[in-house]
């Protein structure tokens, strides 16, 4: 090849240039989802969930040695930035060597035009979304990819020497590291049928019938290499002991021996092969051992052979099936659909991979969902589509091999996968082998264009096509880098960490916190494993919870849970059948349940439960409507076993569903998790809640509007101004205005919505309210170029709430510049003269106001608990309208509340002379008699 010294410099600098934009935007710590699993396990040698990942975690334990960074997380996420940087090397080198098959010019700007295809093809991949959100944090899938990218350059390395003496040590070599990278990820063996292509290509004569065993072949290599070698090692030890594993490759190095004795080259490549995919595989017996030694985080517990089986097989998952019907009709979105053809196109293909496939190159919208075409103008995919086009009409021997390695690490994924709507999170990740194959021909594209040029006025005018390669380059890897840079900058991004240490700090000693997934999870497991903080607090995952194994370590292992279930009962625990919903009551220490009556009452006066009787609430099934999940029956059980000895929490992202039934009522929100308490509708603590927030919880760079964060963060985000909303609402209910004022200033300080802007409608109404109630927010930012009609007005009633009459008058003045005949407003506005003490109550009659505003009136001066003036609105309105059945149900509430319970029972009482079937009405005019009862009772 000539100017050798050109393709090496620009090998070096693809190389370079990508590891400096990934390290420029690598993450400073621990990371969201399955990082904070790798990076403790790597830490630790412990066991990550299944089908695991040896090769990694041994790397991941050397870097986390080396003393490259002061954070452990930063070592292990360097090791993305080294081996994503690695495959953009390769990318570049396969671009060059696939366009050197079909294009031989070597004279002048021509010669150079297969390397600067492989530059922009190999840069505009390494700037595509998903490959660089894989790049900068500690995760699985950029080694993956290095390794796949290093076996397809070795395949066309070998297919360039395939005539030369020793070939064969490329075929072995790629045996070997698709043997090796079983330990990183399975997805590597998806290469195989481009590398069996290949083989086919240069060894055989390409007909129809060799086409039909190239592709047999390619496929049963491909469908073998796992059951054969990954699960069927195992089983031969599983029958015969390590004795039969040793019997095994004895037995394969003998074979080996005779291939070659006999000189049957066929024979001896394919045995070799073999061995060396079970050398590589090897690394799988780090699992084993380490599992056997019992490691904080020893997920599956894999150290029997039969459990190590059942963790390769990922059985802890579920039985996977490639029935579409059955999958279509158990999704809990499968409404949705039609059909299982529907299901299959509109969801699994177009959203779950076509949507990501133009995430990457035509663009992902603002919004993190969508597709947005007006971020790359498509360039890169109609460079991409021109270059396939042009690969298949110049060398579509190639181009089939290439479309293979596209298909098997895209397509072939989904069909194979089968997934049921919803997911857990977006998968894009999965694909980045078919977006790399892709970029092949991104880089082919670009080479098709130059030549062209450079045939067309290269001759005439030399600098055009050195010009055009600069603007391609600006147009393709530089604008696909410009465009996602922001997106996938990760510099400054501490919400993982922070989030998760704020959950640790926010349980009392030696508690156990519930959790829902990997984010409130795994963060969490890294905090404790790596960084040693708060290992007194026991993480318990409530879908782990669902495993004999994880019960009996939560069970047997310090910091332990209390459990009473026997370990025999555990290990054959199934779901508990549950018909109907049942009572639970659960005794409490009377001591205890006194303690916290105390303290309820100490900071809620008003506070109306009982210091008397058993926690008791209603539980149904959860499962199949007849059954109780495992996770269900352990959480009851724990409660029933702990007799509140150990303090237990749920963290604030655990779903309703995954509560148990009527539990909720006893769940206090004490920040980031809510603490189960023997007394019902206790909300927060005020006094822990206020330590927590405004002095313990961090919220480093919330404010910071040079740090991206994604929909993930921003939804997690939302469970701190949830808390502040909260406290604040306490504060300004007991008529504590400075604290109430230091609360709201916190939250806007640390988290000002300009900089993470609100996820919910509710909460911008709530926190915008008590912003301008607080001072934070200038008065003349309450306008309708701010806020919609229905924020105004909910700010308004917010304020109301809080007795800031200016604020809520301003509030519904302002909507009243817009629509000056807003009747219900108007009445609004009337309320707060009379709730503010500005107009006498005597002026609230049916000569100043129509009856339908005295109703609005009234029912303002109800929401806001003034009865006196509710009743004299009522009455007016009554008067006029004496049957109307919605005023009279109003006095109800409004006579009681003053006291006049007598006026209650005489309204219900007319009523059901004239409705006697009013089983509502009937059922309150039963409790106001018990009630006036005791009131006598207690005269």
């Amino acid at each position: 090849m000539k100017n050798e010294w050109v393709h090496k410099l620009l090998s070096g600098f693809v190389f370079v240039f990508s590891m400096i934009v990934y390290y420029m935007t690598m993450a400073p710590t621990v990371s969201f989802w399955d990082c904070g699993e790798f990076i403790a396990c790597s830490y630790t040698m412990g066991i990550p969930h299944p089908p695991g990942a040896p090769l990694y975690l041994l790397v991941g334990r050397i870097f986390t040695l080396l003393p490259l960074f002061e954070d452990i997380a930063m070592r292990v996420n360097f090791i993305s930035v080294l081996s994503s940087a690695a495959s953009v090397f390769f990318l570049y080198l396969i671009i060059v060597q696939v366009i050197s098959e079909f294009y031989k010019k070597t004279e002048g700007f021509s010669a150079y035009i297969p390397y600067l295809g492989g530059v922009i093809g190999s840069l505009t991949f390494a700037f595509t979304n998903s490959f660089w959100f894989n790049a900068v944090e500690a995760e699985v899938y950029a080694p993956s990819m290095f390794f796949t990218s290093l076996v397809v350059w070795l395949i066309f390395r070998w297919s360039t020497r395939h005539q030369e003496i020793g070939n064969e040590k490329y075929l072995l070599l790629i045996a070997y590291i698709i043997g090796l990278a079983t330990g990183v990820h399975l997805l590597n063996v998806l290469a195989l049928p481009m590398v069996v292509m290949i083989v086919f290509y240069r060894r055989y004569e390409l007909n129809l019938k060799n086409f039909i065993l190239m592709v047999i072949v390619g496929a049963g290599l491909t469908g073998l290499v796992y059951p054969v070698t990954i699960m069927g090692v195992p089983k031969v030890a599983e029958m015969g002991g390590f004795a039969g594993l040793i019997f095994l490759i004895l037995l394969l190095v003998v074979g080996l021996v005779l291939a070659l004795q006999s000189r049957h080259p066929l024979a001896s490549l394919l045995i070799s092969s073999l061995l060396l995919i079970i050398i590589g595989y090897s690394s799988y017996l780090t699992i084993y051992i380490r599992s056997g030694l019992d490691p904080n985080i020893d997920e599956n517990d894999p150290e029997t052979i039969e459990r190590f089986i059942s963790y390769l097989k990922r059985e802890q998952y579920g039985e996977h099936t490639l029935d579409r019907e059955k999958v279509w009709r158990e999704s809990p979105n499968g409404k949705r659909y039609s059909s299982a053809w529907d299901f299959f196109w509109r969801y699994q293909i177009n959203k779950m991979y076509i949507r990501y496939f133009l995430w990457n190159f035509m663009g992902k919208s603002a919004n993190e969902h969508d597709v947005d075409p007006s971020k790359f103008l498509g360039l890169p995919l109609l460079m991409g589509l021109l270059g396939a086009y042009y690969h298949f009409r110049r060398d579509w021997k190639y181009g089939l091999a290439v479309f293979a390695l596209f298909f098997m690490t895209g397509l072939a994924i989904v069909l194979y996968l089968n997934q049921p709507d919803p997911q857990p999170r977006e998968r894009d990740y999965s694909y980045v082998g078919s977006f790399f194959a892709f970029s092949i021909w991104i880089g082919i594209g670009a080479a098709a264009v130059l030549e062209w040029l450079q045939n067309k006025v290269g001759k005439q005018s030399p600098i055009i096509p050195g010009l055009v390669t600069l603007i391609l380059f600006i147009l393709l890897p530089l604008q696909v880098l410009a465009k996602n840079y922001r997106e996938q900058n990760r510099t400054g991004n501490y919400l993982p960490w922070d989030y998760s240490y704020n959950m640790l700090i926010n349980v009392e000693q030696n508690g156990v916190l519930y959790t829902n997934g990997d984010n409130d999870t795994f963060p969490l497991w890294y905090l404790q494993e790596v960084e040693k903080i708060r290992q007194d607090v026991r993480v318990a995952n409530l879908s782990l919870l669902n495993t004999d194994w994880y019960i009996l370590q939560l069970k047997n292992k310090e910091p332990k849970v209390p459990i009473s279930l026997p370990d025999d009962q555990i290990r054959n625990i199934m779901p508990v059948y549950w018909p109907e919903k049942k009572t639970i009551k659960i005794d409490v220490p009377s001591e205890y349940r006194e303690k916290e009556f105390e303290e309820v009452k100490r900071v809620f006066p008003e506070y109306r439960g009982k210091p008397e009787g058993p926690m008791r609430f209603e539980l149904g099934p959860k499962f199949a409507n007849q059954f109780l999940r495992v996770q269900d029956f352990m959480v009851l059980n724990i409660l029933f076993a702990n007799r509140f000895q150990k303090p237990l929490y749920f963290g604030v992202t655990v779903s309703q569903d995954n509560m148990l039934d009527g539990l909720r009522r006893y769940l206090r929100m004490d920040g980031l998790v809510m603490k189960i308490t023997t007394l019902p509708n206790w909300s927060i603590h005020p006094e822990i809640l206020y330590d927590m927030l405004m002095n313990k919880f961090k919220y480093r760079n919330l404010d910071n509007p040079n740090v991206y964060y994604d929909y993930i963060h921003r939804g997690l985000i939302q469970n701190y101004r949830a808390a502040f909303s909260q406290l604040a609402s306490y504060y300004i209910t007991h008529g504590d205005t400075v604290r109430f004022k230091e609360v709201i200033q916190k939250v806007f300080k640390v988290m000002p919505p300009e900089v993470i802007p609100y996820n919910t409608p509710l909460m911008k109404k709530i926190l915008e309210g008590y912003g301008f109630i607080a001072g934070v927010r200038p008065l003349d930012r309450m306008n309708l170029q701010n806020f919609t009609h229905e924020e105004l007005r909910s700010i308004g009633e917010i304020a109301m709430q809080a007795k800031q009459w200016s604020i809520a008058r301003l509030a519904f003045q302002r909507l009243l510049e817009d629509n000056p005949k807003y009747p219900r407003v108007r009445a609004y506005l009337e309320g707060i003269a009379y709730m503010s003490g500005e107009k006498p109550l005597d002026s609230l009659s049916v000569k100043n106001y129509p009856p339908p505003q005295l109703q609005a009136i009234g029912e303002l001066a109800a929401q806001n608990r003034y009865w006196k003036i509710a009743r004299v609105a009522f009455e007016a309105v009554l008067s006029q309208m004496p049957g109307n059945p919605r005023i009279k149900g109003y006095l109800v509430d409004v006579y009681k509340e003053l006291g006049e319970i007598d006026k209650s029972i005489q309204i219900l009482e007319e009523w059901l002379e004239k409705n006697p079937n009013d089983k509502t009405a009937r059922k309150r005019l039963e409790e106001y008699k018990k009630l006036k009862r005791q009131q006598k009772k207690r005269s």
